[in-house]
């Protein structure tokens, strides 16, 4: 593990530039002291805790860290363990907001005894406003983005090309006194505590009714947000008829300009008699991600220094910083001449969505800044996470949905509104996704579908796993099979007739140039016992001994959920040290899911061995790269070889299998070519060599002609005795196609599918870049494609309901994948697991009531949000009749594909609901269309 003084050398090393509005500002991410936070290594640096066999994965990369207690996460931390800071620590707690309806006028704490009393108090009015006049970047997807920046300079003449969105923070971290909060759990109040025993005591006097010490009375409005149940910007509309679509107008400005007339195209042509019509009417609440650890975190205010240093767990490092240094860089922040950021990034023990974008960086950050240059933990606990953390959408959808007697599918019709809660957050883009999601698995000649979040004064809703997904393919799935049963169809049959396929258009228009095998998956799921053998198993369930009150049913359901955004970047460095270990960075975070693992085994084949350290969450590779992704309202690609259309985002778990994997299997690439490549044609006196003359045979090179095999320790040695680099640092950018280029290296010139390269040498940590050449870019209007990339997934569910007591069981489940290329298999497992007990959860049993019914009156914990526990889940692994199971079948890649892989991480899960209602429907004969499907509505849904 690093000692000490490695950190001091990684504080040094990694310190990069930010621009904000207001100066630049030094940026450095760390990871923890002794190897924790997002690098995981092993105990002996010459070999890896990944195993000896390049490319398989022996154990997660972290795994013993996490099983023996180790500090890994940021809620493991105080200050004390933190290299360089005060060992004594300040703790913060914020009041929150109680209702909408009056406004909030003060505080007064004379109740609370003299032992809980606060060191500091500090409320809105103790801020300078201009503190949050800084524009922050809430950014997700491309084509969305377009989208907003024209319509914002349609509409107020703004700069096409310098456009940030939202304008500020929309409204203040905390509300003014006199004035309405914007929404419940809204921030009113900071207490800051100079002891743990003092905020012990505050939190058991003010725990589950903090509004014993907030005044409430006549006030002005709220400020800076939109009115309650009006949209955030902006609302999605696609309509696709003819050859009119989203994806094949060349701007917004186009597209609206035309929609009216293909509005009512669409209109004329479902007026004409003899088309089936299906309506569609379904709902959800809103629902917890429920991770492992609720957000927390340190931070610590240098004030010599002038440098802010955070210890924090998040999906969103580059957002997060950003947004940090550009607030207490502003004219109103109450850290004057702010020097820089330092964030030590940790595993954030879960995120799903519910870490991106989160507030809490701005809440923690806004703590330290009062804390008279202590260092200040905000830790929240279960009940304050439900109160106050990102959710997913309360959803509900409305529409028709029209076929032909011959079974064709003719057009969607939808209107789909999230509550988006109190902040915009990434709820726009999440509604963007959800229309697209719309149109399912099918080829529809027409759609129009409208999509919208809407501000409330419920808890915000946030990116949370599937991103609009889940409501859309519930909607779409319960349909197809209501549509199917009410004209006596097979509903597989039904859906096999209208699969789309390569060369067909989604909803947006967008071509579908991936293979998707929908028809090989439908054979497997159709040829199942599980949907085979359907009514012998219906039969005997009921017919059983003990069973004389549950029916039981099959359902079956699909998905194609999209995984990336509509441009992506991303960026990994590789390493090799003397002693021929190897060392993965990238910008991406792992969540829990694995990512750090695949990356550190998807160099093995290429470099002939696992990495021994894993580094994630780097938010400075960018800036080493010394690229530009300045925001231009045309591409910049030819114009100037350093730039590109996105340098990084935030983290998901679908982003690891394609984007991320390959960015680092292109870098490795580099470093193999341009430099273990040449040292080794030095060795064997040769003028050159590429990939295909040699093979890595145990941890060895070996060439295919004459010449000693080179261990690659001693090929390491060479490379540094030769002053070749040592590492290379590559960014990548997609866009329904790689950039690739030529690159000029020592081993020549290189095409990579990478749009920057820079390589390291022994002599310095910052990297040489290398100018780009003879690039192929992607075509502009694929960015209004929208999504490129797809996981599908079709679900067959076996389930009982006891038709007294109204209580659901999944008996089975089969999971039908298109995996892509599985780098680890059991990964891809542990991912398909989890995504069946999500969905089995939130269809059956997470009810979360909005306003403060629910989780908003702070009183919310598991005793009241139900989830899922191992006896609703099939543990089984294999279906067995009359045994419990989830069995998960992947597809094989076609021959030649190489070592692609697919974002999976939402895929599993969205079309489990669905398949679960469908068979409900299967059993009772009764449609439930509202999540989550409790023995309540069961019950009230068997009395029709």
């Amino acid at each position: 593990m690093p000692v000490r003084s490695d950190f001091e050398h990684q504080r040094l090393s990694r310190r990069s530039f930010l621009k904000t509005a207001a100066g630049t500002v030094a940026v450095t991410i760390l990871g923890l002291p002794g190897g924790g936070g997002q690098r995981a290594m092993a105990a002996g640096a010459a070999s890896s805790p990944l195993g000896p066999v390049p490319g398989v994965a022996a154990q997660r990369v972290e795994g013993l860290a996490k099983v023996t207690g180790q500090k890994i996460f940021a809620r493991d931390h105080n200050a004390r363990d933190m290299d360089g800071w005060p060992d004594k620590q300040w703790h913060a707690m914020y009041l929150r907001a109680r209702t909408t309806q009056e406004a909030f006028l003060g505080i007064d704490l004379t109740a609370m005894p003299p032992e809980a009393q606060p060191t500091k108090q500090i409320l809105a009015d103790d801020l300078d406003p201009r503190l949050f006049d800084v524009p922050l970047a809430f950014s997700r997807d491309l084509h969305v983005d377009a989208r907003l920046i024209e319509r914002e300079a349609a509409e107020t003449g703004a700069d096409k090309s310098s456009f940030n969105q939202p304008d500020g923070l929309q409204f203040d971290l905390l509300v003014m006194p006199g004035y309405t909060a914007n929404y419940l759990g809204q921030a009113v109040a900071l207490l800051l505590f100079d002891s743990l025993s003092a905020y012990r005591a505050a939190h058991r006097f003010l725990a589950f009714d903090d509004g014993r010490v907030q005044r409430y009375g006549a006030g002005k409005g709220p400020e800076g947000t939109p009115a309650p149940n009006t949209p955030f910007n902006y609302p999605t509309h696609y309509v696709k008829s003819g050859d009119f679509s989203y994806a094949a107008a060349k701007t917004s400005e186009v597209y609206d300009a035309g929609l009216a007339d293909a509005e009512a195209e669409i209109a004329a042509a479902l007026a004409e008699p003899g088309l089936l019509q299906q309506p569609i009417s379904i709902d959800m609440r809103a629902m917890d991600p429920m991770f492992m650890e609720p957000e927390a975190g340190l931070v610590w205010v240098d004030m010599q220094a002038k440098e802010m240093n955070v210890v924090l767990g998040t999906q969103s490092p580059d957002g997060d910083v950003q947004n940090i240094a550009s607030m207490f860089k502003s004219d109103g922040s109450p850290i004057r001449d702010l020097q820089g950021v330092t964030l030590t990034s940790c595993y954030p023990g879960g995120g799903f969505g519910g870490r991106d974008s989160s507030p809490f960086s701005l809440m923690l950050a806004l703590a330290g800044a009062f804390a008279d240059g202590n260092p200040v933990r905000l830790a929240y606990d279960r009940f304050e996470q439900f109160r106050v953390g990102l959710k997913r959408h309360a959803t509900k959808a409305e529409g028709t949905l029209y076929a032909n007697p011959d079974m064709m599918l003719e057009a969607i019709d939808l209107s789909m509104v999230f509550d988006g809660g109190g902040r915009r957050n990434l709820s726009p883009y999440v509604a963007s996704l959800g229309a697209l999601c719309a149109g399912g698995s099918y080829s529809f000649p027409m759609a129009n579908i409208r999509a919208e979040a809407e501000h409330t004064e419920n808890i915000s809703g946030g990116s949370q796993r599937g991103f609009g997904g889940p409501q859309a393919y519930f909607a779409i799935e319960t349909a197809m099979d209501d549509l199917a049963i009410a004209q006596g169809w097979d509903p597989v049959a039904f859906r096999r007739a209208n699969l789309i396929e390569e060369g067909g258009q989604t909803v947006v228009g967008g071509p579908i140039e991936q293979s998707l095998r929908l028809s090989d998956m439908m054979d497997i799921a159709e040829g199942h016992p599980l949907w085979a053998d359907r009514a012998g198993i219906k039969a005997a369930y009921e017919n059983a001994a003990g069973h004389e009150n549950r029916r039981y049913g099959t359902g079956i359901a699909m998905s194609l959920q999209a995984y990336g955004t509509s441009g992506d970047g991303m960026v990994a460095a590789v390493k090799l040290a003397r002693d021929g270990t190897l060392t993965v960075q990238s910008d991406a975070v792992d969540m829990g899911n694995g990512s750090a693992t695949t990356l550190g085994v998807t160099i093995g084949p290429i470099l002939g061995a696992n990495a021994t350290t894993v580094d994630m969450g780097g938010y400075t590779l960018f800036p080493q790269t010394q690229m530009s992704d300045v925001r231009s309202d045309v591409d910049l690609w030819t114009v100037d070889p350093m730039w590109t259309k996105k340098g990084t985002g935030s983290s998901s778990a679908c982003l690891t299998g394609l984007h991320q994997v390959h960015t680092v299997q292109q870098t490795a690439t580099a470093l193999l070519r341009g430099s273990l490549l040449v040292a080794a044609a030095e060795v064997w006196g040769l003028d050159g060599l590429e990939p295909e003359d040699v093979v890595w045979e145990d941890g060895m090179l070996v060439p295919a002609g004459e010449g000693e095999p080179l261990p690659l320790r001693l090929l390491a040695e060479m490379v540094y005795d030769l002053g070749l680099p040592t590492g290379a640092l590559g960014h990548a950018y997609f866009q329904n196609t790689w950039v690739e280029a030529d690159f000029d290296t020592r081993g020549g010139a290189l095409r990579l599918q990478l749009d920057g390269l820079a390589y390291y040498t022994e002599d310095g940590d910052t990297p040489t870049p290398i100018a780009r050449q003879n690039g192929s870019y992607p075509a502009p209007g694929t960015a209004r494609y929208s999504r490129y990339v797809w996981a599908p997934c079709i679900n067959v569910v076996g389930a009982s309901v006891d038709t007294t007591t109204g209580d659901v069981r999944v008996e089975n489940v089969l999971s039908v994948l298109n995996a892509g290329h599985i780098h680890v298999p059991q990964m891809v497992s542990g991912q398909s697991q989890g995504g069946v007990a999500m969905a089995i959860s939130y269809a059956l049993l997470e009810d979360m009531p909005p306003g403060m019914a629910g989780p908003a009156d702070g009183t919310w914990n598991l005793n009241r949000y139900h989830v899922a526990r191992a006896t609703d889940v099939p543990l089984g692994g294999v279906y067995a009749p009359g045994a419990r199971a989830q069995e998960l079948i992947t597809l094989d890649p076609p021959p030649g594909t190489g070592r692609v892989g697919r974002g999976i991480a939402e895929a599993v899960m969205c079309s489990v609901p669905p398949a679960i209602s469908n068979a409900l429907r299967d059993a009772t004969g009764v449609r439930f269309g509202s999540l989550p499907i409790t023995p309540e509505k069961v019950r009230e849904g068997l009395k029709t």
